[in-house]
């Protein structure tokens, strides 16, 4: 079955080809084809944004495996099928820092910490953090992204006092296209509860009335109200990635 995880990984996978201006590091004799590598990443980020498959296709090795922190693992078909059925988001931007390049032959290793910054249904930016690590091999001529390890960083979040009185408005069942899960109040404290039973249950904690955050993990939830004032979806913001869950129930 599918894991929230999982799904995040998918995403993530594609946003995090973003690149950025790093400063080269590498020796010199290399930077020619250092420079190379470079733009292969701009290219990568350029065909993200605006969801080209056809350069994804070219720029992504078929053999290309992304691992996440937990075990999580995607693949091309992963990234093509994203780019395909998700919409452009204009509000995104893509960026890294403290990029550093590192060749051996036909074999480049990318390092870096990579930010990403889009805009909320609350018309907020929501900022997240991660750092990666990118294999590439060179293949008539051109480089194609082989390998690449992500690891989320967390941000650091400090949970404020709100009327818990509010809780109420979330209780209920919330489901996107991906997976579902239920929003529970027990005394105090408010619970997610995903629909696979295999999935630990966590607590979140208030940032405020309407935005929580799970402690020690890159995951926040914020509830959003319709016109008539009623909450009618939830936003997961998991590891960088956003994901719509409607209220159901």
């Amino acid at each position: 079955m599918k894991s929230i995880l999982m799904i995040a990984l998918v995403a993530i996978a594609v946003s995090s080809f973003a690149l950025g201006q790093g400063q080269n590091r590498s020796a010199s004799p290399n930077s020619a084809v250092v420079q190379e590598v470079l733009k292969t990443e701009r290219d990568q980020r350029d065909a993200y944004l605006r969801r080209d498959v056809a350069a994804t296709d070219r720029l992504v090795a078929d053999e290309f495996v992304l691992t996440i922190q937990g075990g999580e693992i995607g693949n091309k078909a992963n990234l093509i099928t994203f780019l395909k059925e998700e919409p452009v988001d204009p509000t995104l931007t893509l960026t890294a820092e403290d990029t550093q390049v590192r060749v051996n032959g036909d074999t480049a290793i990318v390092i870096g910490r990579r930010i990403e910054r889009r805009k909320r249904p609350d018309n907020q930016e929501g900022i997240g953090y991660a750092r990666y690590t990118r294999t590439y091999i060179k293949r008539q001529g051109g480089w194609q992204l082989l390998a690449e390890h992500l690891q989320a960083i967390p941000a650091e979040r400090t949970a404020v006092k709100v009327d818990t009185q509010a809780y109420d408005d979330y209780v209920g069942r919330y489901s996107s296209e991906i997976f579902g899960f239920s929003v529970v109040k027990e005394g105090d404290k408010l619970i997610v509860v995903p629909d696979e039973k295999e999935r630990p249950r966590a607590e979140v904690f208030p940032e405020s009335e309407s935005e929580f955050f799970v402690k020690g993990r890159n995951f926040q939830i914020l509830f959003v109200r319709g016109r008539k004032g009623q909450v009618t979806y939830a936003l997961l913001h998991i590891n960088g990635v956003d994901i719509r869950a409607k209220r159901i129930g």
